[in-house]
Parts: C-alpha cells; structure tokens; sequence
C-alpha cells in the first residue's frame, strides 16, 4: 500500500490538501499558494513561511507573530514537516494568516476583496487581434509583488468581440478612453480581455506586469496570447511589434499613470518558438516548452515542468524557481539574489558545471564532466540552487 497522506490547510483560501507527510514545502492546489514550513524559536509550533521568503532574511511566525531570524529553502535547522504541521493544528486549530497572526488565533479563510481583471492595445504588422468589451468585476487570483496571492472568485463577463485589421484597432485603442471602447471603468477598476495571434514567430518577447503568466508548449499552431488585464486607476495598455527580420513578436504591458495593474494571461507556443519573460511579480507557470526559455523576474514564484528547451537563461531576484526537464538542455545559466531555485536535468548526460557564489549554497548532484558540451553557469548572491537528477 502507497504511503497515506497528510491533510493541510492552506491559510489563504481555506482549502483542505494534501501533502506527503515528511515535505517541508508545499503548495495550494486551489490557489496555488505556496508556502515553506518551519518552526518557530519562540513558541516552537510550525508555521507557513510564504514561498517568496527571501534567502536569511527574517519571517514571521504565523502562531506567535515573532520575527525568526534567517531562512533557508535547504539545510534550514527549523524546517518541519507537513505531518508535524497537521498535529499542531489538529491540537490547538488553524494559525493565523500567513502575514501574521490573527486576532483570535484562527486562520482567516475568509475570501480576499474581489479585483477586477484585463485587456488588449493592439498588434501591428501582420498580426490578428481582438478588442474585447467588458466590465469591471471579480477576476482570477492575480498575486501582489510582495504578498501571497489573494484568491478571487471567477465569473461570466457579458463579452460583445468585434475584430478588425491591426491598423484600425491600434486606431481605436490609442483614440477612445474606456467609455468609447466599451469598457466600464468603476470602482473596481477597467478590465480588458487580451486576444493576440501571430504566425512565422521564432520567439516571443513579454513584458509583463504583476500577476500570473501561464505558457504552454504545443506541437504546432499559431502564437497566441490571451486572458485579462486589470487597472485600478485606468485601462493598461498592450503593444505589439512583430519583427520581420528575426521574427520576434515583441509584448509590452504598461499600466495607466493613475494607478497599478494586474495581469492574468496565457502564452500558447508552438513547436521550438523561444519565449522571453520580463515580470516583476506574481506567478509564472510553464510546461511542455521545447524552445529557448528566458525569464528576467522579481518577487516570483516560477514553476516549470516538462522542459525540452535546449536553452535555459533566468535571473531571479527574491524569488523561487522550480524547473525540471524531459530532455537534456545544452545551456543553463541561472543568476539569483536573495532568491532559491531547484533544476532537475537528466541525469544520462554530463554537464560542465560553473559557479560564482558570492553568499550561499550550491548543491550538484548531477553527472559533471569537464569535457562536457552541455553547461550549466551559476551565479550566486545570497541564495540558493539545488542541480538534481530527474
């Protein structure tokens, strides 16, 4: 008989999961919320620490409200597991929040505030695109910067989608504010829906903005982004360029002046097209890639399955990576501050490992070679990465 499982409660939406007994780490399978455990010094239970915790810097106890000192994703002295976890709450009932301890004692599981969502300025050259209507409302969970991503409550939008050539839709978008567009702006925000497809692209160049970005590697197919975009304080605005002599198609996501934006998108990208991320904040969620992956980004949580990129490139500020990989990358460079990341490649090769480690851990456990083809590059500013086989 397969090992029996242990219930725990995510201190963010309130749902019940499961986890092995014996992890330290686990995440929300609801709201994908992602959390550390580890015991506190002063009143000695387990707590969540937030899966963005940075590297030996202070985090607060979810019980007691004390600041722990340091943190480590490996080899942390405090660490704890997800069985200890389940007694203690099963004893004394579900901590406070993960930013700190409630009032009562008691999680707080009550839904965060509804935000609204998203939007799309459109393409040039060569590319088809929607303008989407909408109207402000809850959206998906977007996570903040620097907290937990509050979860939300999805509803229908009443949509009325009129598509035109890329001329006359970037015409429309730069001429009309909200109301001439169609799109309500209230209280809760402008909200936008994306539509973006384009044909013959090598690779796609996004600049995002906090929020979740879905990517999906598919066999063939059209390049196509889509989802929402929300502003408190105006309608963000999408461009597009299609560049014809390396066949880039470049994103940009600028949030109006008045205000912050939130982002809700998925990236579909056919056969060995590249992607390249630039976010400062939230979620990134990749799988089947089989082309070059290149993510620039703070305060994320990056988790990536099923790689067969040949190329691998991340530059991660307080953050967390996980990537795992199906076929054996030719090149991996990873450079992170105040940030952790764990890589599983292929153990049936050998790579020529690099490193820089100005503060922090290096862990190899793969086949290393110094004749090696395929490489591996670290560079390391208070942080941490696990190179393990698949």
């Amino acid at each position: 008989m397969g090992q029996e499982l242990t219930q725990v409660l995510c201190p963010e939406c309130g749902t019940l999961g499961e986890s092995d007994p014996e992890a330290s780490r686990w995440q929300c399978t609801k709201c994908g919320s992602g959390y550390f455990l580890r015991r506190c010094s002063a009143c000695a239970r387990v707590a969540y620490v937030y899966g963005l915790q940075g590297f030996h810097l202070p985090w607060a106890c979810t019980w007691c409200g004390q600041f722990n000192r340091g943190f480590s994703q490996n080899q942390d002295p405090a660490a704890a597991s997800a069985a200890e976890l389940a007694a203690e709450v099963a004893r004394y009932g579900p901590p406070g929040s993960a930013a700190g301890p409630g009032a009562s004692g008691q999680a707080n599981l009550a839904p965060a505030a509804d935000r609204g969502s998203p939007a799309a300025r459109d393409p040039g050259g060569g590319l088809t695109s929607a303008a989407v209507t909408g109207s402000p409302g809850t959206a998906p969970p977007l996570p903040a910067v620097a907290a937990p991503p509050p979860p939300g409550r999805r509803i229908g939008l009443p949509i009325a989608m009129v598509v035109a050539c890329a001329a006359v839709a970037a015409v429309l978008l730069a001429a009309g504010g909200p109301k001439a567009m169609g799109m309500a702006a209230g209280p809760g925000g402008t909200t936008r829906a994306v539509l973006v497809t384009a044909s013959r692209v090598s690779a796609v160049d996004l600049h995002g903005v906090p929020g979740q970005l879905t990517i999906v590697g598919t066999g063939s197919g059209q390049v196509m982004l889509t989802g929402e975009l929300h502003g408190t304080g105006g309608a963000p605005a999408i461009e597009t360029r299609l560049e014809r002599a390396t066949g880039v198609l470049v994103v940009s996501i600028r949030c109006a002046s008045a205000g912050p934006c939130t982002e809700n998108l998925r990236l579909v990208v056919p056969g060995t097209t590249g992607a390249g991320v630039w976010q400062p904040g939230g979620r990134i969620l990749v799988t089947g890639l089989a082309g070059p992956l290149r993510i620039t980004a703070s305060s994320v949580d990056i988790s990536a399955g099923g790689l067969r990129s040949a190329v691998l490139a991340a530059v991660i500020t307080n953050g967390h990576l996980s990537a795992a990989f199906t076929a054996p990358p030719r090149r991996v460079s990873i450079t992170l501050a105040s940030a952790q990341a764990t890589l599983r490649l292929s153990a049936g090769v050998a790579y020529h490992v690099t490193q820089q480690v100005t503060s922090g851990y290096l862990r190899v456990g793969i086949p290393q070679a110094a004749s090696a083809t395929r490489t591996v590059t670290a560079r390391i500013d208070s942080g941490e990465l696990e190179l393990l086989p698949s």
